[in-house]
């Protein structure tokens, strides 16, 4: 198959060593992490991309068969709703039955319950491609914040909006480092519990499991794990075990 792919940057080493092994050609254009925190943002990005593979107009495509393909994939999860609303005129679109990109590292959305519910919540996730890409709760985020404030606000300022800023840190207590299998990538398993030190949370590893990602890419799409939403039709929530379905 020729797939499109649309994918969030924090999945860029893990995506980037499954292609090199997939049957299938892959077209994958990679968009700036931190979108989930916007979802509207994310819904029409991923829209104004999708307009352009239709009209076979995509920028970041190449070769002789461009707009030339049996779907669109996305590497995304529910993502706070912003994939909800997102269609193609043309072709499929492919979406993880996921809540967000921890599913696709975990390998499928029954552990990511079960470790849920194991910890109670209040774990924050961290893999290569998060620490690669954004700013997560570190001491080296906490310092960057604060001198931008203090430069911008003043001292005592800076010191008020980082303390309120921090507050949804309230709801967390512990630091969750994923390693994935057979990728050689940086170790970032000591800066994650150099993260937990500062935050004064408790630091977990757990594996990681391609085989979503995999079969992503490779065209494995089960009804239990993917959703295949029609030409000209949407997704969303659906507000029972398999998150999303194809919207009325």
């Amino acid at each position: 198959m020729r797939l499109k792919v649309l994918a969030c940057k924090v999945l860029t080493r893990e995506l980037g060593f499954l292609s090199a092994s997939c049957p299938n050609y892959l077209d994958i254009t990679w968009l700036r992490q931190g979108y989930h925190d916007e979802p509207d943002r994310l819904r029409s990005i991923l829209q104004e991309c999708i307009d352009k593979i239709d009209s076979g107009d995509d920028p970041f495509s190449c070769g002789e068969h461009v707009g030339d393909f049996d779907a669109i994939v996305l590497g995304y999860g529910l993502c706070s709703n912003g994939i909800c609303g997102v269609s193609s005129k043309r072709y499929p679109i492919v979406v993880p039955r996921a809540h967000d990109c921890v599913t696709l590292f975990l390998g499928s959305k029954e552990r990511y319950r079960e470790i849920f519910d194991k910890t109670g919540g209040g774990v924050f996730w961290y893999t290569p491609g998060w620490i690669e890409n954004s700013l997560v709760p570190s001491e080296e985020t906490y310092r960057k914040k604060l001198a931008a404030y203090t430069q911008k606000y003043g001292e005592e300022n800076a010191e008020y909006l980082m303390e309120m800023e921090q507050k949804w840190m309230e709801d967390y207590s512990a630091v969750a480092y994923v390693e994935m299998p057979g990728i050689h990538y940086p170790d970032y398993r000591g800066y994650s519990r150099e993260c937990a030190k500062f935050l004064g949370w408790d630091h977990r590893e757990f594996s990681g499991d391609d085989t979503l990602l995999h079969d992503l890419i490779a065209g494995n799409w089960d009804e239990e794990r993917f959703l295949i939403i029609p030409p000209g039709k949407t997704c969303e929530q659906s507000f029972k075990n398999d998150i999303i379905k194809v919207a009325d």
